[in-house]
């Protein structure tokens, strides 16, 4: 099974300025993602697809193989659609250019789920990770619920007082390449323009949305305590 990843990156983030290009250890966030993503050993191919021309210098600085959008979107994931041709593969991944600390075992997870889908019948597989009351209640994170087979029902930044566990969704999506033919098609919903959260269009457009529970925390970069907390986690790790 050919396997292909993809970071979206824009420049624009509003509780982080540029923060694609904040450093961690004295290294760019986006190059630090994608040189994770490297060291897996996992994908046939990696790359990054931005809008901006400031971070294509730096990826040409540091020889990584990238994309400039033609088109305005809404998404990382949309960003990425634009560019499903370029690509000769069965399943592509969506890392979040701010997820630098993945582990190699997410995403054979995520691998083993799709190898063990025989009848090809899952669109889409992405990462949750459980987190207790007082992180839930942040408007930062986001939050996913599932029905008992783990496939994704919701997803949403409000904190829901009646829950008795929380789970927080991690900046993952992989896609089968049909699938992510299929999203490009589709535009942005209420509810994901209100909670920006792309994820939503995933379940209210009826794709087969697999979520895999995961143990070991990441440190999403999207505001300045986040990108604090990744420095002291990188000198430390």
């Amino acid at each position: 099974m050919s396997i292909v990843a993809l970071i979206p990156a824009r420049l624009d983030s509003t509780r982080l300025q540029k923060k694609m290009l904040k450093n961690i250890g004295g290294t760019p966030l986006i190059v630090k993602t994608f040189t994770n993503l490297i060291n897996f050993k996992l994908f046939d191919e990696v790359a990054v697809i931005t809008d901006s021309l400031e971070i294509s210098t730096v990826l040409d600085k540091y020889s990584i193989k990238h994309f400039i959008s033609k088109k305005i979107h809404d998404t990382g994931t949309d960003r990425i659609a634009e560019f499903v041709d370029s690509f000769d593969c069965e399943i592509i991944i969506n890392v979040q250019g701010d997820e630098p600390f993945l582990k190699t075992n997410q995403i054979e997870k995520i691998i083993e789920v799709f190898n063990n889908d025989h009848k090809n019948e899952i669109d889409v597989v992405s990462l949750m990770i459980k987190i207790d009351k007082d992180t839930a209640k942040k408007s930062n994170v986001v939050k996913v619920s599932t029905d008992k087979n783990q496939f994704a029902t919701k997803f949403s930044r409000e904190f829901n007082p009646k829950s008795k566990n929380y789970f927080k969704h991690i900046g993952v999506y992989a896609f089968r390449k049909s699938a992510l033919k299929r999203f490009s098609s589709t535009t942005q919903t209420i509810n994901e323009k209100n909670e920006k959260i792309e994820a939503i269009r995933i379940v209210e457009n009826n794709f087969k949305f697999k979520m895999i529970q995961v143990y070991d925390e990441t440190i999403s970069i999207d505001t300045p305590f986040d990108l604090e907390n990744a420095n002291k986690y990188f000198l430390n790790d």
